[in-house]
Order: structure tokens, then sequence, then C-alpha cells
């Protein structure tokens, strides 16, 4: 698993390093191989926090961006948008 993380506009925390790894993590162990590729990306616009998680197995990507009033809801947003599209998927 490759996991890169940015964070622009933002503080960058050890403990919204760890939330985002610890649900990515989660995420690959039950849907992806071991070479799957993920991007996190989260900034500051406007008073919303914004994430978009990209993750790439096996020659299909899958994209999810959520929006909310704090950058742990959009970690959560984020990933149901991924689960929904990987089960969609198979």
């Amino acid at each position: 698993m490759n996991l890169e993380i940015s964070l622009r506009n933002l503080e960058h925390t050890e403990s919204i390093d760890d939330k985002i790894t610890a649900k990515v993590e989660k995420l690959h162990k039950r849907h992806f191989s071991e070479n799957a590729n993920y991007t996190w990306t989260s900034w500051l616009e406007n008073d919303d926090h914004i994430s978009t998680l990209k993750a790439h197995d096996k020659g299909i990507e899958y994209f999810a961006k959520a929006s909310a009033d704090n950058l742990y809801k959009t970690i959560d947003l984020v990933m149901h948008k991924i689960e929904s599209q990987v089960a969609h998927k198979r």
C-alpha cells in the first residue's frame, strides 16, 4: 500500500495523519491488493473543509470528494463514498 497525504491551508498534525491512515488501511485490507496507491488531499476553502481521495488498483481508479464544516467529517464522508463505489463495481 502506498499512501500520500497532502494538506493545504491546514496544519499538518500527527492526529490527522493517523486518522486518515487508519481509515485508508481499513479500506485497503477489505477491498484492494497490496500494490494499491492512494492520494489523499485536504484543504480549507471559505471556511469549508474539503477532502479528496484517489484510489488506484489493478487499472481501476476510484475518486471521492466531500466538504463539511470540519475536517474529520470530510474524512468519514470520503470513506463512505469510496466504499459505495467499490461495492458498486464488484
